[in-house]
């Protein structure tokens, strides 16, 4: 849990309060309104944290504490041991912050890349609200890295928008 408590006060440091899901609910009324930004989920995002994205994405030392933190082999059933790939699961004190950081970093960087103007970036796990036209190179990217995209509720197009329990129709 301490891990979690140092990523959620980092992340808090670049406009995302994990404390506080009311800012991605604003954007995705904004979005309703608008058009103007597209809100992602993702299908199982917490167990698709793959340890070697995680190695490439990170810096070394941050690598190797949350490497010494995770649980690399589990047992089965029938007393088999299996080496796990994806970091770690919900409920473990820092899954929540460690992707809630990796989506934050992989969406900053697709509004870098494009310049766009727009940077208003909502990221509560994995709810990602971002402008609609980063959306698509973000969905691609996410992609590359293992994310599934949860068709049912990513809406980059009309008057609908979901994020955090919100929904929104038009902004009502």
């Amino acid at each position: 849990k301490g891990l979690g408590k140092v990523i959620r006060r980092r992340l808090k440091g670049v406009g995302i309060d994990l404390d506080d899901q009311s800012y991605n609910q604003r954007l995705a009324r904004i979005g309703s309104s608008t058009g103007s930004l597209a809100t992602i989920d993702l299908q199982s995002a917490s167990d698709s944290v793959a340890l070697e994205l995680v190695r490439a994405l990170l810096p070394p030392e941050w690598f190797d504490l949350i490497n010494l933190l995770r649980c690399e082999v589990c047992t089965l059933p029938d007393g088999r041991k299996h080496r796990l790939e994806k970091v770690s699961s919900m409920g473990n004190g820092f899954t929540f912050e460690l992707e809630s950081l990796i989506f934050w970093a992989l969406s900053a960087s697709v509004l870098d890349l494009l310049g766009t103007s727009d940077k208003r970036l909502g990221i509560y796990g994995d709810d990602i609200v971002i402008h609609n036209s980063a959306s698509a190179v973000l969905i691609k990217a996410l992609s590359r890295c293992g994310f599934v995209t949860n068709t049912d509720k990513t809406f980059v197009s009309g008057p609908f928008r979901e994020s955090c329990g919100k929904h929104y129709f038009y902004g009502v």
